[in-house]
């Protein structure tokens, strides 16, 4: 069996706990966060991400975003893990909009060799949201 194409699954923050690590007078504070995901839909499985955000100095304006999230889970009758990088802004009027790479020799089990891209979205003030890659080979 391979993987399809396109996959499009759910996500649910089960815990997020973040920290400021640098913080000034007169400009955003960067802090860093740790976050378990759960999943459901096309992949089921568990997310283990960690983010660092660039908070502006204005609370009404986007605030950036990047990390790393390790994905253990299955699609259909396959299963193993594999590492996303996520790229962003979270728009306290809008949500969470960003990228999604696969990160090349990640995969583990039945997703060795995996690659792909996609996106996450998010809407403001839920607690979750939907991720979408486009697999670029079979494993």
């Amino acid at each position: 069996m391979s993987l399809p194409q396109k996959i499009v699954w759910q996500f649910s923050v089960a815990s997020w706990s973040e920290t400021a690590f640098h913080e000034m007078p007169e400009a955003g504070k960067l802090s860093r966060a740790s976050i378990a995901n759960t999943f459901s839909g096309a992949l089921d499985g568990l997310g283990t991400l960690e983010y660092l955000f660039v908070y502006p100095i204005t609370p009404a304006d986007d605030v950036l975003f990047s990390g790393y999230e390790r994905i253990v889970g299955q699609v259909g009758t396959l299963q193993g893990s594999f590492v996303l990088k996520h790229e962003g802004i979270y728009s306290p009027t809008t949500g969470v909009s960003g990228s999604l790479t696969i990160v090349a020799n990640s995969g583990t089990g039945d997703f060795s060799g995996i690659r792909g891209q996609g996106n996450i979205i998010a809407k403001a003030g839920e607690h979750g949201g939907s991720y979408t890659l486009q697999i670029e080979n079979q494993v």
